[in-house]
């Protein structure tokens, strides 16, 4: 399958995962000899957990150097041109593992086995699997983080700044428990210096394409009186508001004849509806889905995978909070789940077309990241899901009219393991 005529590189994420078509997973499966669901679920999560690592390393000024000396390597840049050969089997795999593995060594440390363990716990498949495609995985990394970096004029510091920004997206598709495992550093803010009382200025090495750093004002800045006119003003805009609004009602009171409800009527008129194209307008609640899992999951002659469309599983507009009616949908996955404790899901997000392709595909991650967490949080084992955005990619309908739209904000969810 061909990759799309251009990939945007600000997202790096979503950069590496476009590289990973269905012939590079199918070509990396038949290499390892574990399953095309297990291997695709191990590369999202292997590839995702080196960006996490390079993160780390860029912490410090040394790795940052380091760093930003790979990332200007041409052979990763080239092997972005070719990668279902690259993960074909031959000797050209066989090359690129060796660099991957020296590549390991040099983000990841003696801690290079522990991620590859961790990796493989969260998709199914053996440890030396995991370290097989870990290998491959590392060059494929750097190489598009190469490009981000050409694409944008940055330097090293500028590289390391940018990793961090996307740090919570990498440890969101990562596997559990791998910040533990590398230490949980954050990023250090590479090129900032603060001194007492003074603001806080770039380092003149940073490039100019870089992510700018907002001037800000030290702690005992912040607590001084300037701040008190604003904070009376912001206290006193409530009491004016109750106040004109008393004196308002009154003078209408005094002008005119109180008109009173029906018995029938609601007491208050029912709020607009304002059309967006996150706003969710999904079937009304049945509970199908969770039934359909569950008999699924207690069914014997029936093998994984199998996906799932929740039909009632709306989010707030344009953000990553469940409506309250939703609530109840997660709470019966969560119960479901508990009642067996072998299964593994997937949870994948989907948008329409409405907005921009980057913008779609980070909220739908956000938004299966947010209800793996409800999830974790109700007593599930965080290694137990894994969770993949894909934003517009994947309609299941048309996007030509609104009936398509609404199918095609969904959230899937697909059993890997029984």
């Amino acid at each position: 399958m061909a990759l799309p005529q251009t990939i945007r590189f600000d997202n790096l994420l979503s950069a590496a995962k476009a590289h990973l078509t269905p012939d590079v997973v199918r070509n990396a499966s038949v290499m390892t000899g574990e399953s095309e669901t297990a291997t695709r679920q191990a590369m999202h999560g292997g590839v995702a957990s080196v960006f996490a690592g390079l993160t780390s390393m860029a912490s410090t000024a040394g790795g940052a150097s380091a760093l930003g000396n790979l990332s200007r390597e041409p052979a990763f840049g080239k092997l972005l041109n070719n990668v279902p050969s690259s993960f074909s089997g031959g000797s050209e795999t066989s090359s690129l593992m060796d660099s991957g593995q020296n590549l390991l060594g040099k983000i990841f440390g003696d801690r290079t086995s522990g991620v590859a363990d961790a990796v493989a716990r969260s998709s199914g498949i053996s440890s030396s699997s995991s370290g097989k495609l870990m290998a491959m995985l590392a060059p494929l990394a750097i190489g598009v983080l190469g490009r981000h970096a050409a694409s944008r004029g940055l330097n090293a510091t500028g590289l390391a700044n940018s990793l961090g920004e996307q740090r919570g997206e990498f440890a969101a598709a990562a596997p559990a428990g791998l910040s533990k495992l590398l230490g949980d550093r954050a990023p250090a803010p590479v090129g900032i210096h603060v001194a007492p009382d003074t603001d806080v200025h770039r380092d003149t090495e940073v490039s100019r394409y870089e992510a700018p750093v907002y001037t800000a004002r030290t702690p005992e800045r912040l607590a001084g009186f300037r701040w008190w006119p604003l904070l009376l003003i912001l206290l006193a805009i409530p009491l004016l508001f109750w106040l004109f609004r008393s004196i308002g009602g009154r003078g209408r009171e005094a002008g005119r004849q109180v008109v009173t409800t029906t018995q029938n009527a609601p007491p208050h008129p029912a709020p607009p509806s304002t059309p967006h194209h996150e706003s969710a307008n999904i079937p009304a609640p049945t509970p199908s889905v969770n039934n359909d899992l569950a008999g699924f999951l207690a069914d014997g002659s029936q093998t994984a995978p199998k996906t799932f469309v929740f039909d009632h599983l709306n989010f707030e507009t344009a953000s990553t909070q469940l409506t309250a009616n939703s609530q109840a949908t997660v709470a019966s996955l969560s119960q479901t789940l508990k009642a067996h404790p072998t299964a593994q899901v997937q949870l994948s997000g989907h948008t329409d077309n409405t907005g921009t392709a980057d913008a779609n595909q980070k909220l739908s991650l956000a938004r299966a990241n947010a209800v793996k967490q409800m999830l974790v949080s109700s007593g599930i084992a965080a290694d137990r899901i894994t969770t993949s955005g894909y934003g517009q990619d994947r309609p299941t309908a048309s996007n030509d009219t609104e009936e398509g739209r609404t199918k095609n904000r969904r959230l899937e969810l697909t059993v890997t393991q029984k």
